[in-house]
């Protein structure tokens, strides 16, 4: 399990390090980004109560 959460949280950082770059001249691409790392982190975050659940 812990294996999971860490790889989870470090793709919830790689793609806020995206995110915060300034590539590109289209200013939703930050915004969709974040919010898949904040997916990735809660996901990460809610492993011990998913995996309790089965």
């Amino acid at each position: 399990m812990a294996t999971f959460q860490a790889l989870f949280y470090l793709i919830a950082i790689i793609l806020l390090v995206i995110a915060a770059l300034p590539l590109g001249s289209r200013h939703t691409r930050g915004v969709g980004l974040g919010l898949l790392a904040a997916a990735f982190a809660l996901t990460a975050f809610a492993a011990p109560t998913i995996d309790a659940a089965f």
